[in-house]
């Protein structure tokens, strides 16, 4: 397994983070040192064998995580967004080199499992593409990659591939409205749409690009421009439009007009319109209701996180509230006491 966060000992050296996986085995030391020596190899990392984590960079890390992990000789090699903490050029290089240890087959591996959020990546890498679905956690498709390696990222065929995976996810996350239906006399509970994980200040930050760009930007060419991945610009996207700030017609970002109001006031009054705009999504309303109805209008955090995982028992509760009260503190719509660990409701009063 090698993971995002390289989860490497600090006093152990490079040479001892490779061999620790196998320490607990059976393995006689003498064949410990011979495979420890031959990740080394294939990796690229002799010289460094009695360095400490604290004086490698990000790559150097993460190719130790990725020794350790050959060391073993697995016929799976389960990667977790190795290559996410990395910067751009490095994460290039790295994929780069693990593309080619399993292609020259100087491993034992069979086959690599990749967890990834950048599309390109794993148009680079794989031959069989599963992209997943939340709400629940399902197979949304499985895509066979046949792109001949090595992979040119310029390529007619890579380039098209890149923009069928990010044509089925935009769909998925960012539907295009059908027409609104007649009325019926009985209607549904209203859904409750869980908040992306994202900040108010990316949120506004889209805002201010979409305000240099005459207020219409594709929305691959917006996380080029950022410098965010997909996955990141899309999440902002999908909050700005669920407070009715853009249209997301296709891949296109576009502002309405209460968007371009935003951001032409000042911060007050961004806050009251912030404010206004939560009121309409239904967590915001189903946690109001609660501290409305509760003694001094505040509750426990403990109560609400209970309630978020009744209404969206699928997401992260957590995550899910600490969106909740950033969000809301932004709007100076509901508090939150980090001491006494207490949400409560943001009157505008002095608080004891």
């Amino acid at each position: 397994m090698v993971f995002q966060s390289f989860a490497l000992l600090p006093w152990l050296t490079v040479y001892e983070n490779i061999a620790i996986g196998l320490q607990s085995s059976s393995t006689e030391e003498g064949e410990i040192k011979s495979r420890v020596r031959k990740a080394i190899d294939i990796i690229g990392l002799e010289g460094f064998e009695e360095a400490y984590p604290k004086e490698l960079s990000g790559g150097m890390k993460q190719r130790v995580g990725i020794a350790r992990a050959l060391v073993v000789q697995p016929e799976l090699l389960c990667m977790d967004e190795p290559f996410s903490g990395l910067d751009v050029l490095t994460a290039e290089n790295l994929r780069g080199e693990v593309i080619k240890v399993w292609l020259d087959r100087k491993a034992e591996i069979r086959s690599i499992l990749i967890v990834t959020h950048n599309i390109s990546e794993a148009v680079f890498l794989a031959n069989r593409i599963v992209v997943l679905g939340s709400n629940p956690g399902r197979v949304r498709v499985i895509i066979n990659n046949e792109l001949p390696f090595p992979r040119d990222t310029h390529s007619t065929g890579f380039l098209a591939m890149v923009d069928r995976i990010h044509d089925i996810i935009t769909n998925a996350i960012l539907p295009d409205e059908a027409e609104v239906p007649a009325p019926e006399i009985h209607r549904a509970p209203p859904r409750v749409e869980p908040l992306p994980n994202t900040g108010v200040s990316e949120i506004v930050g889209l805002l201010e690009v979409l305000d240099d760009q005459s207020g219409q930007v594709d929305i691959f060419d917006l996380a080029v421009h950022i410098g965010k991945d997909f996955g990141t610009v899309i999440a902002v996207a999908k909050a700005a439009e669920m407070l009715d700030f853009v249209d997301t017609p296709k891949h296109t970002v576009v502002f309405t007009d209460l968007g371009k109001k935003f951001v032409k006031v000042d911060v007050n009054e961004r806050k009251n319109i912030f404010n206004e705009q939560l009121r309409k999504l239904r967590v915001f309303q189903i946690i109001l209701s609660m501290l409305s109805n509760a003694e001094n209008r505040e509750l426990d955090e403990d109560i609400v996180i209970e309630e978020l995982v009744l209404v969206l028992p699928t997401e992260n509760p957590e995550r899910l509230f600490d969106t909740a009260i950033a969000w809301g503190r932004y709007a100076e719509l509901i508090g939150y006491n980090a001491d006494e660990h207490t949400v409560y409701l943001d009157t505008g009063e002095e608080r004891d």
